[in-house]
C-alpha cells in the first residue's frame, strides 16, 4: 500500500476478474477429474461417464420440458385421425415420446445422453480411436434403450434401434 496525496491509503494490488477466477478453478477441477478418471478401470470410467452425461441430459430435458409445456399450453393439439397408417402412427408416437412434461423429458434426455456418451467412450477406449463404427455402436445402443424407455412401438425394439442408428449416424 502507498500513501496517497491526501494521506489516504490506496491499494495498488491488482484485482483479478472474478469470472476468470471461477473459470480457472473450474478448469483445474475438470483437469483433476479427468486425470482421476484416466486412472480408473474401464467399467468405472464407463459408469462415471454415463452418470455425468445422464445428469447433464436430465437437466437439459427438464429445461426443454418446461419450455415445451409453456409453449404447448397456448397451442391446442387436435387428436390424430382414426384411419392413420401404422408408419405415421409410429412417427406420432415417437414425437410424443419427445414431448411430455419436464420429468418425462428429463428421463428421456438422461437416457439418450448417458447411454450414447458411455457407449461412445467405451468404444473409443477399447478401439483406441474415434471413428464411424464406434459412433454406430453407440447410436444403436442408444436407439434400443431409448425406444424401450420412451414406450414407442414396444413390439419392435430392433427396428427402432436400427432407425436411430441410421438417423444419428448420418449426423
Amino acid at each position: 500500500m502507498e500513501k496517497g496525496k491526501l494521506g489516504v491509503m490506496v491499494e495498488t494490488k491488482f484485482q483479478q476478474n472474478p469470472v476468470q477466477v471461477v473459470q480457472a478453478r473450474l478448469k483445474d477441477l475438470v483437469i483433476g477429474f479427468e486425470s482421476w478418471l484416466a486412472k480408473q478401470s474401464l467399467p468405472v470410467e464407463g459408469a462415471v461417464v454415463a452418470l455425468t452425461s445422464s445428469t447433464q441430459g436430465a437437466v437439459i430435458g427438464a429445461i426443454m420440458g418446461n419450455i415445451t409445456n409453456n409453449i404447448s399450453s397456448t397451442i391446442p393439439t387436435p387428436p390424430p385421425p382414426a384411419n392413420l397408417c401404422p408408419q405415421a402412427m409410429a412417427s406420432l408416437q415417437q414425437a410424443q415420446a419427445l414431448g411430455g412434461g419436464p420429468l418425462i423429458q428429463a428421463r428421456n434426455f438422461a437416457v439418450m445422453t448417458g447411454v450414447n456418451a458411455s457407449l461412445s467412450y467405451v468404444m473409443e477406449r477399447v478401439r483406441g480411436k474415434e471413428d464411424v463404427q464406434s459412433s454406430m455402436v453407440a447410436t444403436f445402443g442408444f436407439g434400443a434403450l431409448f425406444s424401450s424407455v420412451s414406450g414407442m412401438n414396444r413390439a419392435n425394439h430392433a427396428t427402432n434401434a436400427t432407425i436411430s442408428l441410421l438417423v444419428f449416424s448420418l449426423h
